[in-house]
């Protein structure tokens, strides 16, 4: 994605903007270049001297809307927090992030036209998933040396594992149009309990 000291006009972010709307309308095969140069409006030479291709513009856009969550300073180290707590707040911020408007339309748009665009998953791993699954298996790797994991010898399982029983509750449900059939609250309590290590003096462990 292009800085905000070089895109002092703003030229890229209106490319994005442009882009962004006509990904969600018509679909990424059926958005052109040419399309994204008149809504900008640019001309193709100011296009392609930012995105030089379609696959690009898709991940800059990706990253656009991942970079509310991922510009989030990283979790604590476990000494400075509570592990619960920053974990129900991250939780929070995860909920946050799914009620953008763009990021669930996006997702169905990858499910959908991944399989004639193989270049669409990649782009949305690199753009945010894989920032966000590096940051939580650091913090989970920082739990496991303070001794706050079950099973601590593998904390990237524990932490993809965390966020399965966070996603596969109150996410997917979403993705394919329906609501959450559990309270949040339980949701979360049950994920940290099946993960953690009860804490000193907690009367449930």
């Amino acid at each position: 994605m292009t800085s905000p000291k070089a895109d002092r006009r703003g030229t890229a972010a209106r490319i994005r903007t442009a882009a962004r709307a006509l990904f969600l309308e018509r679909g990424y095969g059926a958005t052109s270049m040419d399309a994204v140069a008149a809504a900008a409006p640019v001309s193709k030479r100011t296009l392609y001297q930012y995105y030089p291709g379609k696959a690009e513009l898709f991940g800059a856009v990706i990253a656009e809307v991942w970079g509310r969550f991922t510009d989030a300073p990283p979790l604590p180290d476990p000494s400075a927090a509570a592990p619960r707590v920053v974990l129900t707040a991250y939780v929070e911020r995860l909920r946050a992030h799914w009620d953008q408007p763009e990021v669930i339309p996006f997702l169905r748009l990858i499910i959908a036209e991944a399989p004639r665009f193989p270049e669409l998953a990649p782009a949305y791993v690199q753009a945010g998933k894989q920032q966000v699954t590096e940051s939580l298996g650091a913090y989970f790797e920082a739990l496991a040396r303070a001794g706050h994991l079950r099973r601590p010898g593998n904390p990237g399982l524990a932490a993809a594992q965390f966020l399965g029983m966070v996603k596969e509750t109150l996410f997917w449900p979403r993705v394919f149009g329906g609501g959450a059939s559990f309270a949040v609250t339980d949701v979360v309590e049950a994920a940290l309990d099946m993960i953690l290590l009860p804490e000193e003096g907690d009367p449930t462990g």
